[in-house]
C-alpha cells in the first residue's frame, strides 16, 4: 500500500520529532538538569557571599564600639582595683575579712573557717575573681555580712549559698556556751570582677 506523498512527508516529520525526544532524554536531558542545578548553588552561594560582605563591613565599627566600652570601663569603680587574677584574689579575700571583722564585736561569733580562690569556668564579658568560703557565724551576724556585701565598692557577689545547722552537744559544762546563739555552717562562692575582658576567639 504506498501513502499520498503529502501523508508521507508528515509520518516522517512526527517520526523525526519523537526521534529528537527520545536523543534528549537520552544524553542531554541530565545536562540541563544538572545546570540548572548549579545556578541555583551559585545563585546561593553568592547571596551568602554578600552577606558575609556586609557583616564584615561592620566590624570597624563594632571594634570601635568595644573599644570604647573598654575605655569606660577603665574608670568604672565597680571593679576590682587588681590588674591581674592574683591581685584579684588577694583583694576580694582581705575585702571580705574587713567586713567580717566589722559586723563581729567578738570574733567568735563569726569565723571564717577556709577561703580559697576557684576557677571560673564559665567566663563572661569580664574575668571574674572567685573565692570559696566556708565560715561558721552566727544568723544574724551573717545578715549583716550580706547586707554590707551587697553596698560594697567594688561590687561582690554571692553564689550557691549553703546554710547548714551545727551539732551541738547539750550537755557543755560552760553555761555561757550553753545559752549563746546557735552557729550556722555556711558555705558559698564570693565573687567579684576585674576591669580586665575576656578576650574571645572571634575578637582576636
Amino acid at each position: 500500500m504506498n501513502l499520498e506523498p503529502r501523508v508521507s512527508r508528515w509520518l516522517a516529520i512526527m517520526v523525526l520529532l519523537l526521534l529528537l525526544v527520545i536523543i534528549y532524554f537520552l544524553f542531554f536531558h541530565w545536562f540541563f538538569v544538572a545546570h540548572a542545578g548549579l545556578n541555583e548553588d551559585i545563585d546561593t552561594l553568592n547571596e551568602s557571599r554578600q552577606k558575609y560582605i556586609n557583616e564584615a563591613a561592620k566590624t570597624p565599627d563594632l571594634r570601635t564600639l568595644l573599644n570604647d566600652v573598654k575605655a569606660e570601663v577603665g574608670s568604672n569603680n565597680e571593679f576590682l582595683q587588681a590588674d591581674s587574677k592574683n591581685l584579684g584574689n588577694a583583694e576580694i579575700t582581705s575585702l571580705f575579712k574587713n567586713i567580717v571583722n566589722q559586723q563581729s564585736e567578738d570574733p567568735a561569733d563569726c569565723q571564717i573557717i577556709s577561703q580559697s580562690p576557684t576557677q571560673d569556668r564559665e567566663p563572661e564579658q569580664f574575668e571574674k575573681i572567685i573565692l570559696r568560703v566556708r565560715m561558721r557565724c552566727q544568723y544574724e551576724t551573717f545578715i549583716k555580712v550580706i547586707d554590707l556585701i551587697e553596698e560594697n565598692t567594688p561590687s561582690m557577689f554571692i553564689n550557691d549559698l549553703r546554710l547548714e545547722t551545727r551539732n551541738v552537744n547539750r550537755y557543755r559544762k560552760n553555761s555561757k556556751q550553753a545559752n549563746a546563739p546557735e552557729k550556722l555552717e555556711i558555705r558559698f562562692d564570693l565573687y567579684a570582677y576585674l576591669k580586665k575582658p575576656v578576650e574571645k576567639q572571634d575578637e582576636k
